[in-house]
């Protein structure tokens, strides 16, 4: 478990998509799309497509006639991006994005929505995504910020997790949140050769339909839930319902909204 705290196969690939899809990446999704619509685009990869909640706007925002290929190197996670657009011009393959399986100069737009937290040679997959462009071509890219500046996620993951966990190596339980510096990803587009590079803040609106969703979608349904499990199984109920009871008492019993924070990168071939 130690460094698979954010791997999703199976039945927490399922949990992903039903809790932390509408919670996170939906709105994400919506927040990120008139910048990618603003580039022109021939031909689209989408890397780290996860279920695939970007790729469903990618498809409704670009032409159909455009095509889209979408890579993971989950299979799980994959498969339910194809159910969800089953019968949509769409190219589905499992691909790493340190060594993408495409030629030179294949697509004009390439895309990776909270994928390169997870990447061992973030070098790599900067240098495979500039080396896929085509000249003149884009990589969009988006990170999240740090916890501590994302509330909902510093009330679950800082507030409650970390601690239980005090002594210990955490820094796999923030991975997602890792990459925050807009210094260090500037110097990635940089050293991969992109110019007109633009590192920016984005500030977007999420929601969730009860503080129980959260819950599930980021502990109790999640690999984070069940390291703590791992660890001490009667901490398990107790820590759900702290952090249930922490969330209604900032944010009220039913359906509540937040503001959630993530830099996107663009550059330029």
């Amino acid at each position: 478990m130690r460094a698979e705290a954010y791997r999703f196969s199976g039945k927490d690939a399922a949990n992903y998509e039903q809790y932390l899809g509408p919670i996170l990446f939906e709105s994400s999704a919506v927040a990120f799309i008139p910048y990618l619509t603003a580039l022109s685009a021939s031909a689209i990869l989408e890397t780290s497509c996860g279920t695939g909640r970007l790729t469903r706007h990618l498809r409704n925002s670009f032409p159909s006639t455009t095509p889209l290929t979408a890579t993971d190197l989950s299979s799980d996670m994959m498969q339910l991006a194809q159910e969800k657009l089953q019968g949509q011009p769409v190219h589905f393959l499992v691909a790493d994005v340190q060594q993408l399986p495409f030629p030179d100069a294949s697509f004009d737009l390439v895309v990776n929505q909270y994928g390169l937290m997870f990447i061992p040679d973030k070098a790599k997959a900067f240098a495979e995504a500039y080396r896929v462009l085509k000249p003149g071509g884009h990589f969009v890219f988006a990170t999240w910020e740090r916890t501590t500046d994302i509330p909902l996620v510093k009330m679950v993951i800082d507030d409650h997790v970390l601690p239980f966990f005090e002594g210990e190596d955490t820094t796999r339980f923030v991975q997602p949140y890792s990459m925050h510096d807009p210094r260090a990803l500037l110097a990635l587009l940089q050293e991969a050769g992109f110019t007109h590079n633009r590192i920016m803040l984005v500030e977007f609106p999420g929601s969730a339909a009860s503080a129980l969703d959260v819950v599930n979608g980021f502990f109790a349904r999640h690999p984070l839930g069940g390291a703590v499990k791992e660890k001490d199984p009667a901490a398990f109920n107790r820590i759900a319902a702290q952090i249930e009871a922490a969330l209604i008492a900032r944010f009220g019993p039913g359906a509540f909204g937040f503001t959630l924070k993530a830099w996107l990168g663009i550059g330029q071939k």
